[in-house]
């Protein structure tokens, strides 16, 4: 996404509207961990959620995951039309990791709520980084900061967008889709790239390249993706082409009542 920047006032202070100072800091013995949506009966892109939490698992701890964790992920799905998944694997003194999975009822009202969220810009040291940690005391730390229902987008200190506490950032601007980089400082989320390939598909322009306060303030549209959220939007611009391109995505995602 390329910004002209005369064309656009400067940010204002409130934009970060929070500073926050503590570094990112996580026990990373405890653990990590992934959750997955269930609908009609099987966990939502359990390849690429597997993928990731094995990738971690051995370069965190020179571990492998167990044998038959995809069956049993299945089996724990069957039956259910709407809920969630969570895997946590905590590392051992010797092979096998100890992995436990747990299956809870999910509001249906959580998935890609209708209503647009709100978004609070809160500058940090750095990124969470690319590993779903079960540690997450600071991300939580900045959630209680901002208040109930806000979503956090971290920002770094030259202004570089990263990712909220539980989602990637999009950005629509003209219909074409943009998103930070993976860099190592955010987590290379399932449903981004999920998102990034259908937009791919559509013939939506989708790029990965580093993104500003600059440019979230020119975008029509923010688009935060997750696990059981999937798509969210904030900082709607109303009346604009982008609108019709987030609906396209919706709907490609197979999210019923997409507007």
């Amino acid at each position: 996404m390329i910004v002209d920047r005369a064309s656009i006032p400067a940010v204002p202070p409130s934009d970060p509207q929070i500073d926050f100072v503590p570094a990112p800091h996580a026990d990373v013995a405890r653990g990590v961990f992934e959750t997955l949506l269930v609908a009609d009966g099987r966990p939502v892109e359990a390849r690429r959620h597997l993928a990731r939490l094995s990738a971690s698992v051995r370069a965190l701890y020179g571990l492998a995951l167990p044998h038959g964790l995809d069956d049993q992920l299945a089996s724990v799905a069957a039956g259910h039309a709407l809920a969630r998944v969570r895997i946590e694997v905590v590392p051992t003194p010797t092979p096998p990791p100890q992995v436990a999975v747990e299956l809870s009822p999910l509001d249906p009202a959580v998935v890609c709520p209708s209503a647009e969220v709100s978004l609070a810009t809160v500058r940090v040291v750095a990124g969470a980084g690319a590993h779903k940690l079960i540690d997450r005391a600071w991300l939580a730390r900045i959630e209680a900061v901002v208040g109930h229902g806000v979503r956090p987008l971290l920002v770094s200190h030259s202004s570089g967008l990263l990712e909220t506490t539980r989602a990637n950032v999009f950005l629509l601007r003209d219909g074409a889709l943009a998103t930070p980089p993976l860099d190592g400082s955010i987590l290379a989320g399932v449903v981004r790239a999920a998102v990034l390939e259908h937009a791919r598909r559509l013939g939506i322009a989708a790029r990965e390249l580093p993104l500003t306060l600059d440019d979230l303030r020119a975008a029509d549209m923010v688009l935060l993706s997750g696990s059981l959220r999937v798509l969210e939007r904030a900082r709607v611009r109303r009346g604009r082409r982008s609108a019709d391109t987030a609906s396209r995505l919706m709907a490609a995602l197979g999210i019923a009542g997409a507007a």
